[in-house]
């Protein structure tokens, strides 16, 4: 006896799954985790006859993308996207740092072609592209202290002190001038970033608290960081003109 295939059905696993992918449109990054709670092994196998079909791209094992194109040509996916996908997948929570975050802020026109991020633990092994299809991203992975409390922008206004003199494409100065201009319009905490810098460098408190001085922050908060602060340290930043008030923060 024949027996009769039987048709595919949009409650099927699988078809569920191609639903989700053409609900989703194109350009969207996909992971096992995006279509729990199915069984992995049902998603791979669906994400790989859709990959040979060509309506979603492999980007690395577990990663895929619908493609877009464009009148130039099919587009690649944003390598911070992912980034984001390759570590969701994995179930690494990160954080983004260094030149690229940086350049999101206005701290530095200059693009860095290697991603930064930061990791809570050491990562010894992470490919963010198949090297066929689509080209690995350069990674930089460091290890950092968890920092609670802050939005991711806060979070890099706070690295960015730290790393003051290593911002490339600005100078100590034309940054500070920045973040101050950052802070003035109160879309970022001033007093969330006093709060967490007292695990930070003291230049860094010097730094806020200079900043502090000039956007007019409460008495008490500059009070608390002047406290942490050793008063026969100086610290020697070339910060020119763009806070005034450095002096009174021991920078020279």
């Amino acid at each position: 006896m024949v027996q009769r295939m039987r048709p595919r059905s949009d409650s099927s696993i699988a078809g569920k799954v191609r639903k989700t992918i053409a609900e989703g449109g194109p350009g969207k990054l996909w992971t096992f985790t995006d279509f729990r709670p199915f069984p992995p092994f049902a998603i791979a196998a669906t994400l790989s006859r859709l990959a040979k079909e060509g309506t979603v791209r492999r980007v690395r094992r577990g990663v895929y993308y619908s493609p877009k194109a464009t009148r130039f040509g099919e587009l690649h996916p944003d390598p911070n996207e992912v980034a984001a996908a390759v570590f969701k997948n994995r179930g690494i929570e990160w954080k983004p740092s260094g030149p690229a975050a940086y350049n999101g802020l206005g701290l530095t026109t200059q693009v860095s072609p290697v991603l930064t991020l930061d990791v809570p633990k050491k990562i010894y092994s992470l490919k963010t592209g198949s090297g066929k299809t689509h080209q690995a991203i350069k990674l930089y992975l460091r290890m950092s202290r968890a920092v609670s409390g802050l939005s991711d922008k806060e979070r890099v206004i706070l690295d960015a002190l730290r790393e003051l003199r290593r911002i490339p494409g600005t100078s100590p100065s034309e940054a500070v001038s920045k973040i101050k201009d950052l802070l003035v319009t109160g879309e970022h905490s001033f007093n969330r970033l006093a709060a967490r810098a007292q695990g930070e460098p003291p230049r860094v408190r010097a730094l806020l608290g200079a900043i502090g001085t000039e956007v007019g922050a409460s008495r008490r908060v500059l009070v608390t960081l002047r406290k942490s602060l050793n008063p026969t340290t100086t610290f020697h930043i070339r910060v020119g003109n763009a806070l005034p008030s450095a002096p009174k923060w021991q920078i020279r």
